[in-house]
């Protein structure tokens, strides 16, 4: 019997027992093996149309899902430019109030689409998910509000860590994917703009990066453990995404200011630490592995962005040997990260982490064509050279599963 293609799309946290929902390959899948009980004589035709009748084909990104996503974020930052705009023709309180109303209705729409959801049986609605999200939104517009009432100001930090954790206590307590997505991409950008505002340098801001992606990660390892797998897939992309930002920033050869660090850094990087090592303590294989790529990117990014030049000019006379040194370990550094995140969504099945470090990979080498290596190597060379190396290492991992594979047949027999 071959093994399915992956686990079930997520499905909502309260649904019709008796469905259950799938991808378009699982179903294919699903098919192709009750066809082969069948001829086994394993099953009936009335058991195997009774096991199909379970599963309820699910695409994970549809056109109504983009346009309804899409349309809740517009109409969320236009919510949020309302506030910005002062509304002067209302008084502060009355701002206020109607900023909570507007919040607090589309809580309660969302969560009355979510329960005629699950009593008509549909496990997969975007209305909900869109809904969800619009909320998350109103709710940034709450609290701009009343710090615009408070007179804090619009760019202190903090109003986008409490949005950003408003919006991760609703995704939990509902399960939503949409605005747990949305909270964990402020909380990022919180501590990152936090650690900046004291110390803006490439070192500081590369670091924090790097600590909210181990952090990020961590948590996703986390909350899979607590049986919310799907609210652990937002964790775990951003995470990904952050660690391939992070040690980009600290790869390029130009730097901005003095490594610099802050009481926010040295925590940020103190609990990203702690919960790194609780996580590889508590996962699986690929936990362990996940954990692993974001703490080496952490560490390449701390080691690269310290690793500083002595001097702006990037002309071929003025690079020294270190120079040229640092410019190759961090394509070296980069193509590791950015191949093992690749593997690992090749390994979880997940295509947008393969594509997102694809991409991420393409990016820094093009950019260090141009900012380093135009005097000795042209762009193609150096595309030829990084290709090889991803054919070889493919070739060789390719050849360790054969073998794998052929030594456990033999074990069996």
């Amino acid at each position: 019997m071959t093994a399915p293609p992956a686990a079930a799309p997520d499905a909502p946290a309260h649904r019709d027992p008796t469905l259950h929902a799938a991808s378009p390959a699982q179903l294919h899948w699903l098919e192709t093996e009750l066809r082969a009980w069948h001829a086994e004589g394993i099953v009936d035709d009335r058991t195997a149309a009774s096991i199909r009748s379970r599963y309820v084909e699910v695409r994970k990104v549809t056109l109504a899902r983009i346009v309804l996503t899409l349309g809740a974020c517009f109409v969320g930052l236009g919510l949020i430019w309302l506030v910005a705009s002062n509304l002067d023709a209302m008084a502060p309180l009355t701002r206020f109030g109607l900023m909570v109303l507007i919040w607090l209705g589309l809580v309660v729409a969302a969560e009355l689409l979510a329960t005629r959801r699950d009593r008509e049986g549909d496990v997969a609605s975007p209305v909900v998910g869109a809904v969800r999200l619009l909320a998350a939104g109103a709710f940034g517009a709450v609290v701009f509000q009343a710090a615009q009432s408070l007179q804090v100001p619009a760019y202190e930090p903090l109003l986008l860590g409490v949005w950003g954790l408003g919006a991760v206590l609703w995704a939990y307590a509902v399960r939503g994917v949409a605005p747990l997505v949305l909270g964990v991409g402020l909380l990022a950008a919180w501590f990152v703009w936090q650690v900046g505002d004291v110390a803006d340098d490439a070192f500081s801001v590369s670091t924090a990066l790097g600590a909210a992606a181990l952090a990020a990660v961590a948590l996703g390892v986390g909350t899979a453990a607590l049986g919310r797998r799907e609210l652990a897939v937002p964790w775990r992309e951003v995470g990904a995404a952050l660690a391939l930002v992070a040690l980009f920033v600290a790869a390029l050869p130009y730097a901005w200011g003095e490594p610099a660090t802050s009481w926010a850094l040295w925590a940020g990087l103190g609990a990203a630490v702690v919960l790194g090592a609780l996580a590889a303590l508590r996962g699986d294989r690929h936990d362990r592995l996940e954990v692993a790529l974001a703490a080496v990117a952490l560490a390449m990014t701390v080691g690269l962005a310290l690793w500083r030049y002595e001097t702006d000019s990037m002309s071929p006379e003025d690079l020294s040997a270190g120079m040229w040194l640092r410019a190759f370990l961090s394509v070296a550094a980069y193509l590791l990260v950015a191949s093992g995140y690749a593997v690992l969504g090749g390994l979880r099945d997940t295509g947008r982490l393969t594509w997102m470090a694809t991409a991420a990979l393409v990016v820094f080498v093009t950019t260090q064509a141009f900012a380093v290596f135009a005097p000795i190597l042209s762009g193609a060379t150096l595309f030829l050279v990084v290709g090889v190396v991803l054919l070889v290492t493919g070739v060789l991992a390719d050849r360790g599963r054969r073998r794998l594979v052929r030594e456990a047949k033999e074990a069996r027999s």
